[in-house]
């Protein structure tokens, strides 16, 4: 009884303005949104296991029975992977209607993983992500550009569903080149601008050489990014940077920063969180479950993020624990300015390429504001390396339009370092085919 009566009061805060929402939601005590979000889980649990395909078979083959499960830790090491999602198709996960449908941008294959929506859910998404914008200070008067891809890709869609609530002036560019974002966003004069991390530190070059506006913030989504490129966008605008983080999975609605910028507060009210194999500080992969009424639910998804669940109090006041700032990947994908990239990527990159051998290693690093790509390959004595690197480049530029376009924008640097043949791996070891010196950067600081 008491679980029905707070999602009532949640459902009719949700449906009012953003401000009184913040009011009326910090009403409810903690004890009664656990047990709602724990009656949720059990009731997206049960669902699954009716309706889903995919979930009615891997419970029964596991011998689990979901009216015996109260909490997602019963499950065990029962968990939904993307490999999943990727292999069995998302019909089979699909418990409701679909309307709508995006996809991943990036994964370790090059098979997309597709998810379902409906056009509800979506709807009520937005409503907390109009609660979040409000928070950051957007308001109706506001005027919003955004720099989001739009090509099958999950992010332009979030945006809108809260600005639909908050009824900002909103002018969609797409993702195009920062001089030209810039020349075409000027005479809007916006007071918020959303996009990549990578591009904002474009857009940012661009400005401090032609000059800014006033902001209140940016808004970035969809990659990391380092604090001093951070720092240098905050610098150039006179205004701050938030991150948002989500997957595609989940409506790009996992959490976002707040004005402290440490660590994104948790969407609790849809999500229930956990963190699997961690080590001596907490940090683990991200788990997470889907609490909404979903057209696919999704059991204890592995998001292949490596963060820790951070439950102090944050200096702003908001009750909502927070997921740490995102340190690695459990899997060999790395998001950076060239993209999502996994290790076919560039297997299909050097494909064809005469006079290499067979070893080869990618090295993401930070050169100064902006992510470096060094692809470094062995290459047999006498090869001329300038046809070398001139075939990598067009095969990059025919087989990923979309990692050429990254370039093109200069969100990245690309470079091709030339090592003798068995000289990578040396000593027999195994390679590691993707190497993220960024993410090394973010362990010493954390180790300080």
């Amino acid at each position: 009884m008491l679980t029905s009566l707070v999602e009532l009061a949640e459902i009719a805060a949700l449906r009012t303005s953003p401000r009184i929402a913040v009011e009326l939601l910090g009403l409810i005590p903690t004890p009664a949104l656990e047990a709602m979000r724990l009656a949720r889980f059990r009731r997206s649990l049960r669902i699954a296991a009716a309706r889903s395909p995919f979930y009615r078979d891997a419970f029964r083959r596991r011998g689990i029975d979901p009216r015996r499960i109260g909490h997602p830790s019963e499950l065990g090491d029962f968990y939904t992977t993307g490999e999943d999602l990727r292999a069995t198709g998302a019909e089979a996960f699909q418990v409701r209607r679909a309307d709508t449908a995006f996809e991943t941008t990036g994964t370790t294959s090059p098979v997309p993983k597709r998810v379902f929506f409906s056009r509800r859910e979506i709807a009520d998404m937005g409503r907390l992500s109009a609660l979040w914008l409000h928070l950051l200070g957007l308001r109706p008067h506001d005027c919003v550009v955004s720099a989001f891809d739009c090509s099958f890709w999950v992010s332009p869609y979030v945006l809108r569903s809260g600005l639909d609530q908050l009824e900002c002036f909103h002018v969609e560019a797409g993702k195009i080149d920062a001089e030209e974002f810039y020349e075409r966003a000027k005479p809007y004069r916006p007071t918020a601008i959303f996009g990549e991390p990578s591009w904002m530190v474009r857009l940012s070059e661009v400005a401090a050489q032609r000059g800014v506006w006033p902001l209140k913030f940016l808004l970035a989504g969809g990659e990391n990014i380092s604090e001093s490129a951070r720092a240098a966008v905050e610098r150039t605008w006179g205004a701050p940077l938030f991150l948002n983080y989500g997957q595609t999975e989940s409506f790009g609605a996992l959490g976002a920063e707040c004005r402290s910028k440490n660590g994104y507060h948790r969407n609790d009210l849809y999500f229930f969180f956990e963190v699997c194999d961690a080590d001596g500080e907490g940090y683990g992969e991200l788990i997470y479950t889907t609490l909404s009424e979903r057209v696919m639910p999704l059991i204890r998804y592995r998001s292949s993020d490596v963060t820790r669940l951070v439950d102090e109090p944050c200096g702003c006041g908001i009750r909502m624990g927070r997921v740490a700032k995102i340190r690695g990947r459990s899997d060999e994908m790395i998001v950076c300015g060239m993209g999502n990239v996994g290790p076919w990527v560039f297997e299909e990159v050097l494909r064809g390429v005469p006079h290499i051998g067979t070893d080869w290693q990618v090295v993401v690093a930070h050169d100064g504001l902006r992510d470096a790509v060094i692809l470094h390959v062995e290459l047999a004595d006498g090869s001329e390396r300038q046809a070398v690197e001139c075939q990598i480049q067009s095969n990059l530029r025919e087989r990923f339009h979309d990692f050429w376009r990254n370039r093109e924008m200069h969100l990245y640097d690309l470079a091709i370092a030339a090592h003798p043949v068995g000289s990578l791996r040396g000593n027999g070891r195994k390679l590691r085919r993707l190497l993220d010196e960024r993410q090394m950067e973010i362990r010493a600081v954390h180790s300080q």
